[in-house]
């Protein structure tokens, strides 16, 4: 222990630090980037209670007591609807396990659908979206903070945390 902070959280910062960067400059070079477009929005009398489909699974959002009713299968995606609470959120249930950023990209765009059919005060770029999650993943991957990386939450409040911010929230630890 060095000055309250241990070796091992120097380590992951740092680790942490690199990676974020290195994402930064990736994103900025390679913005051209055409992510694929594998998702679909249900029709209301499918007989599915999901409101969208991407390339590995469906996708259902409601209030929790919505999902808790609902029984999933390998790849189908969980969201809970908290769009109309002082914060406006999204929180993606199990986030980290969608690794695939295709994948992510495809739920990330079902969710602006279901924004676009059900308005809410919700606003959150799909770009603030991306990084959030790829930062939920990173954390979960190196066992930070695990308890709160498990899911992703997309509120309003940190949409300029990870417009504008990212590598400051990550050097200030």
């Amino acid at each position: 222990m060095i000055g309250g902070v241990s070796i091992k959280n120097k380590k992951l910062r740092k680790r942490l630090l690199f990676l974020s960067i290195s994402l930064m400059l990736i994103t900025t070079y390679i913005k051209n980037y055409k992510y694929s477009d594998n998702y679909e929005i249900l029709e209301e009398d499918d007989d599915s209670l999901a409101f969208g489909k991407y390339s590995d699974g469906y996708i259902y959002i409601g209030d929790k007591d919505f999902l808790s009713d609902i029984s999933t299968l390998d790849g189908d995606i969980l969201v809970e609807d908290q769009r109309n609470s002082k914060n406006p959120d999204m929180v993606i249930y199990d986030s980290y396990k969608v690794t695939d950023k295709d994948s992510r990209n495809e739920i990330l765009e079902v969710l602006c659908e279901y924004e676009k059919c059900y308005p809410s005060p919700w606003d959150r770029s799909i770009e603030s979206m991306r990084c959030e999650w790829f930062i939920h993943n990173l954390s979960h991957v190196f066992n930070y903070k695990k308890s709160h990386s498990d899911d992703v939450d997309l509120d309003n409040k940190d949409e300029e945390k990870y417009k504008t911010k990212v590598l400051y929230k990550i050097i200030r630890f």
